[in-house]
């Protein structure tokens, strides 16, 4: 009798899967048609792909569509509907759009502006795992904009990014580091992350903070820091 009462729920969950199955695929097809992968490019019917799978709730559509409407691929600009959008795939636990909804609360673009709404959305994305996410919520922590001001957690947060090999996280940590800003002050790792920033292209900044600490240094923390540098490879660090 328990195994007839359970076919009901066995089939509803086989018919559930493949329905789950074919929006995700209008969601590749949808994409393959905005990139002319595979198909002749055609950004009106990827859109029209993608517009659908979204209203069927797939997650990645959402985000995709919250991206074309900001950006006026197969429709027109409409940050309006590009925040609807990002916030639906949000809502669902996307990180990329959850990111992407704080940076428009940040900019007041599609929504009015609201740093602390920023902040929350922000800080969903770095707990999802979105490496620009941790970053800019480092940031976040390290200016107070939408929280109070908070060294630590800001230092935690771009080390947790700067361990993947994000270049402004680097930046950011190494300073901390040759400062003692929320970590205690260390100046081969100072050295180490300056240098990792500079080699990933962060910019001049990195340089004239690297220049700075040098002159700082000794000879045996210079070369230790160098050492710790070469030795490195992206990975959560414990």
């Amino acid at each position: 009798m328990r195994l007839v009462a359970l076919l009901p729920l066995l089939a509803l969950s086989i018919v559930v899967s493949r329905a789950q199955d074919g929006v995700k695929s209008q969601t590749k097809l949808g994409t393959d048609y905005l990139l002319g992968r595979g198909v002749e490019q055609d950004r009106d019917q990827g859109f029209k792909l993608i517009r659908g799978a979204a209203e069927k709730g797939e997650v990645e559509a959402q985000r995709i569509l919250g991206n074309l409407y900001s950006y006026g691929v197969g429709a027109p600009i409409n940050l309006k509907e590009s925040a609807k959008w990002r916030r639906k795939a949000a809502g669902q636990g996307d990180g990329k759009a959850a990111r992407a909804l704080g940076q428009m609360y940040l900019a007041g673009e599609g929504v009015s502006s609201d740093k602390s709404l920023a902040f929350l959305w922000m800080r969903r994305a770095a707990e999802q795992g979105d490496l620009e996410g941790q970053a800019a919520l480092g940031d976040m922590y390290k200016k107070g904009s939408g929280v109070t001001r908070n060294p630590e957690q800001a230092a935690q947060w771009h080390k947790q990014a700067a361990d993947q090999g994000h270049p402004g996280a680097q930046f950011a940590y190494g300073q901390a580091c040759a400062t003692g800003s929320g970590v205690d002050r260390n100046v081969m790792q100072g050295l180490k992350w300056l240098i990792l920033a500079i080699d990933a292209g962060f910019g001049a900044a990195a340089d004239e903070a690297l220049s700075v600490l040098k002159a700082k240094a000794t000879p045996g923390e210079i070369a230790e820091g160098t050492k710790l540098a070469e030795a490195w490879k992206p990975g959560i660090e414990k």
